[in-house]
């Protein structure tokens, strides 16, 4: 299975070696080609990009300013579960803790148009969607690149930071203090789609702030953290299609966090407010004519007698009209 998810660039490095670099090493490791072509194209065809829900049981984007979030890959694409947890992935975890581990997020997302991202870490603490303070929970995050990042909005990293960025307790590093101190440490990954990073999740890092009309970038995101009764709940609830569930050794269902608390809603909180003007303008004009057709429909169910409306869905399941 991971020969058709990954390139042999991915699988040929061994896990104990990539292990090593983020526990003692600059604390990151990347891959410049680790999907293959198919999978990259499974990816970035989970949910169209229109898809925004409103009253509706499915699965979709939600949106937060300039960014659209998907947060629940595991429920939705065979692709995602199989490269969470697929045997390479689960081998560089085996090497990297030394204490069972879970799935903490996971997540595709698209930023477009602007940002600006500050320094942190992912050693987050949660009391529901609100920062927390940081714990010392090894960790790991695995992002991939599933549009090509050039000159744009590349992810950067600090190397070694994973070393002495717990001196710092607030959620954020100022982009002052970083460029005076560390500007010679910072790593810029520019990658065709594909690639991956893979960042000890005490490393310091950020998506390069960046201002474009038109561009956007798409990116698929996983945390793996050790479980720790320290800090139970840790981590967000994930939504999970059974029929993509091949393997129930218990290793797999602990990884899953089968049996296990998860206090953190999916990420980030969202609501009518954290979308812009025009998203709610494209929205509303969707809704409109939903709306009217509804309104419609539930005036004639008050003016028609039931036994009609009956006989008349009866009709339209036999295809008589």
């Amino acid at each position: 299975m991971d020969s058709l998810l990954f390139t042999d660039a991915f699988t040929s490095v061994e896990a104990e070696t990539i292990a090593r670099e983020l526990k003692s090493g600059p604390g990151y490791h990347v891959f410049g080609n680790a999907l293959s072509p198919e999978t990259v194209s499974a990816l970035t065809n989970i949910v169209s990009s229109d898809s925004l829900l409103v009253n509706n049981n499915n699965l979709g984007y939600v949106r937060a300013y300039w960014t659209k979030y998907l947060s629940h890959t595991l429920a939705l694409s065979k692709e995602c579960y199989d490269i969470i947890t697929s045997e390479r992935i689960r081998g560089i975890c085996r090497h990297f803790f030394d204490n069972p581990f879970k799935i903490s997020n996971q997540r595709v997302y698209e930023t477009h148009t602007r940002s600006h991202l500050p320094w942190h870490t992912d050693n987050n603490l949660q009391a529901g969607n609100a920062y927390n303070g940081k714990h010392d929970l090894p960790g790991i995050m695995f992002l991939f690149y599933l549009s090509d990042v050039s000159d744009t909005n590349p992810f950067q990293l600090i190397a070694g930071s994973y070393r002495w960025s717990e001196q710092n307790t607030e959620r954020f590093f100022s982009d002052k203090v970083i460029e005076q101190n560390y500007k010679d440490d910072i790593v810029t990954v520019r990658a065709p789609k594909g690639a991956l990073i893979i960042c000890n999740t005490h490393l310091i890092h950020r998506a390069e702030p960046f201002n474009r009309p038109g561009f956007k970038r798409l990116t698929y995101l996983f945390q793996i953290d050790e479980i720790s009764t320290r800090h139970e709940g840790h981590g967000e609830k994930i939504l999970l299609n059974p029929a993509f569930v091949n393997e129930t050794s218990p290793e797999i269902l602990t990884y899953l966090g089968f049996g296990q608390k998860a206090d953190y809603p999916a990420f980030p909180e969202t609501s009518v407010s954290t979308m812009l003007p025009h998203d709610i303008a494209s929205l509303q004009k969707d809704i409109l004519p939903k709306a009217v057709k509804g309104l419609a429909v539930s005036l004639a169910r008050r003016v028609i007698p039931g036994s009609i409306v009956n006989a008349i869905r009866k009709k339209i399941h036999k295809g008589s009209i």
